[in-house]
């Protein structure tokens, strides 16, 4: 497997676990649009402060335990909230169209 394609694999998993949360727990999502904004905000920020503090913090793993580490545990989580998040928005966006 390349990485293209595991990287491909990895975003579709993401957002079909992102649908499921969508579905599964309707009430978790936000109800006003600047909640919404806030959400995205948030998993941009914790996507891009979270990395440097982690390599710096794991510098006795090995390169294979640390790709690992910050894949399944900290990029894959990252990416399904900003996907997730990314939907609430455009949920609220077709609502408002509705109107």
């Amino acid at each position: 497997m390349t990485i293209s394609e595991f990287l491909i694999a990895l975003t579709l998993g993401a957002a079909a676990l992102a649908l499921w949360i969508n579905f599964r727990f309707p009430g978790i999502a936000p109800a006003e649009f600047k909640t919404a904004v806030l959400h995205v905000a948030a998993a941009l920020v914790v996507g891009q402060a979270l990395v440097p503090l982690l390599h710096a913090a794991m510098p006795a793993m090995s390169p294979i335990a640390q790709a690992l580490i910050m894949t399944f545990l900290i990029g894959l989580p990252a990416l399904v909230y900003s996907l997730l998040s990314s939907i609430w928005i455009i949920r609220l966006t077709q609502a408002a169209f509705r109107r």
